[in-house]
């Protein structure tokens, strides 16, 4: 039985520590799960997410009234495909507020979507209490903290349930696959050519933290769907 469709909210307190490359790694892999996803990039106006998936992404300014509307009457009008959401740091406050207005959590169970929290838990503690406080606010069916090691994190090791692990990524491999033409669903497909084999390894190690992580996540949900039906 297929999965039910997901609302993937990607997001964190802090900028700058790996969120866009957390979301492209996340579109790729439901490509790759045939899953068809579509993404909400909330970076308006550079758009960091957009250069990467230009056909399947809508630019949104949530800042604006007419942004905000836009980004959910497409989300809870147009069920039946999962959505990745890409959310600045910088507008993070303003996308609680507008999903609680909005009802998200329930209107989203109404329209029959799982929702998803990935949230890169920052080195300062007050990252890994943002993340409490916003498990709190928005009600989803799981909350998945992501740690970038390049970064550095507050989150204690042992914590249960999946764990997306951002391996560090430097140098010359940082600067290739910043490219927009760069894709990781290639990659993990089997096609190399595009990666140096001195920096295929480092590649690799990225996406084993990342990848496994991602599945995870399913199993996860399903499980916690059984545990509050049993309640």
């Amino acid at each position: 039985m297929p999965a039910p469709p997901t609302i993937y909210i990607i997001c964190s307190d802090r900028g700058r520590n790996g969120k866009t490359l957390l979301a492209r790694a996340l579109t790729d892999h439901l490509l790759i799960e045939e899953r068809d996803p579509f993404c909400f990039d909330l970076g308006a106006p550079e758009g960091a997410l957009r250069a990467f998936f230009p056909g399947r992404t809508a630019l949104i300014d949530i800042t604006d009234d007419k942004g905000r509307a836009k980004l959910f009457d497409i989300l809870l009008a147009r069920a039946g495909r999962d959505y990745v959401i890409d959310v600045p740091a910088t507008h993070l406050a303003r996308f609680l507020e507008s999903a609680n207005e909005a009802s998200l959590a329930e209107a989203a169970k109404a329209k029959g979507f799982q929702v998803c929290v990935l949230f890169l838990v920052d080195r300062d503690p007050a990252s890994l209490k943002m993340a409490v406080a916003l498990e709190d606010m928005l009600q989803p069916d799981l909350l998945v903290p992501a740690i970038n090691r390049f970064v550095g994190t507050s989150l204690p090791e042992g914590v249960p349930g999946p764990l997306i692990v951002i391996d560090k990524i430097e140098g010359e491999l940082r600067v290739l696959i910043s490219h927009r033409r760069f894709s990781f669903r290639s990659f993990l497909l089997g096609d190399e050519s595009a990666v140096p084999a001195r920096l295929r390894p480092g590649l690799k190690n990225f996406l084993h933290g990342v990848i496994d992580g991602l599945r995870n996540i399913e199993p996860a949900m399903s499980l916690q769907s059984l545990h509050e039906a049993d309640l």
